[in-house]
Parts: C-alpha cells; sequence; structure tokens
C-alpha cells in the first residue's frame, strides 16, 4: 500500500505524513530527496551553467540562496525544476517499485499532481489551508512573510483533490485526529496480504 500526502508549503502535509509513519507506515521524504540530489556533481554542474555561482557557499549548493533566487519568478523557478525534477522523479519511482508488496509506505510530496505521477500511489491524501493559516505558521516558524507569500503565488493551488481531504485551519491536535482516522480508514483499504508493522 503506497499512500501520497501532499499540498503546498505550510499546509500540514508534513506533519500528516509523520503521524502515519508513527502509526507504523514507512515514510520517503521527497524533500530530503531533493537536498542529497543537489550534493550530485552532475546536478551541481546544472545549477552552475544555468544560474552562476550565486547559489553556492563554496562549492555546495546553498538552498537558502537557492530559494532567493529561484522563487522570484516562475521562469527561474522552472529552470531551476527542469535540471532538478526529471531525476528526482526518476529516482522516486525508482524507489517506490522496489518497495516490498507487504510494505506500508507514505510518501510526502508536494507535487504529485504537478508531475503527473498519480498512479503511483494507492490513495493520495491532500491537505489544505487558508493562505493566511499558512502565512502565519511559515511567519512562526521564522520564515520571512514575503518570501512565503512569493513561494505562495507559484504555488497555486488548482490541483484536483485526492482521494481523501484534510482542511487543516485548526490545531495540531484537530489534525492528528483527523490524519488518524483516515491513517486508519486507508490501513482497512490495504490489500489482504498486507501487514501492519
Amino acid at each position: 500500500m503506497i499512500i501520497g500526502i501532499t499540498g503546498r508549503i505550510g499546509s500540514g502535509k508534513s506533519e500528516v505524513s509523520r503521524i502515519f509513519q508513527r502509526a507504523g507506515w514507512t515514510l520517503i521524504d521527497v524533500d530530503k530527496m531533493g537536498h542529497r540530489l543537489l550534493l550530485q556533481d552532475n546536478i551541481k554542474r546544472g545549477i552552475r551553467e544555468t544560474f552562476g555561482e550565486k547559489p553556492f557557499k563554496g562549492d555546495e549548493i546553498d538552498r537558502k540562496r537557492v530559494g532567493k533566487i529561484v522563487f522570484r519568478d516562475r521562469e527561474r523557478l522552472s529552470l531551476f525544476n527542469s535540471i532538478v525534477h526529471p531525476p528526482l522523479i526518476k529516482e522516486l519511482t525508482a524507489l517506490i517499485k522496489r518497495q516490498p508488496r507487504t510494505s506500508l509506505v507514505v510518501v510526502d510530496c508536494a507535487l504529485i499532481f504537478k508531475w503527473k505521477i498519480e498512479e503511483l500511489f494507492d490513495h493520495i491524501v491532500l491537505i489544505k489551508a487558508d493562505e493566511e493559516k499558512i502565512l502565519k505558521r511559515m511567519t512562526k516558524a521564522g520564515r520571512d512573510v514575503e518570501d512565503v507569500r512569493r513561494i505562495l503565488s507559484l504555488q497555486i493551488d488548482k490541483e484536483r483533490d485526492g482521494d481523501f481531504v484534510i482542511e487543516n485551519n485548526g490545531s495540531l491536535s484537530e489534525l492528528e485526529k483527523k490524519a488518524k482516522e483516515i491513517c486508519l480508514i486507508i490501513t482497512e483499504l490495504r490489500p489482504a496480504q498486507a501487514s501492519i508493522l
């Protein structure tokens, strides 16, 4: 059973993914996969050829610098994505396909619909939140409000609903309750041969 958890920045998708993980599911964090990808020489080369030295701190790509560059406009973001996303999708697809048939796997991935990889998942859970709630959460976590606004403007929420939708405009305990309910429902929908860890 492979579940995708998706949503915009600050929606709560990573928290929901961790709730599934605490329930015994294996977590694949696509953001962390992307961070590791930035350490690869071929990716560094592509970033350097496209954006010059600005994204770098020494010989390493600095993710904060990258963010300030690519979230300025859609063209820069598209250029960055054209370098990073194809190998990331390839790696994610291979990783999912390597999972044993009896595994319960939850994938934290913001771009499931954009990448058109819905077929990799048995079910998709979409986490939604009002923009003001997102801004409040992200600034409380130390993010610059204008940076968050820019990111949200490039993540226009036109995606279709998932198989399950969680509206996350309340407290963390409310989110946890909703996520646990969906986790239980999905677990009960698993194929007969699957086992809970």
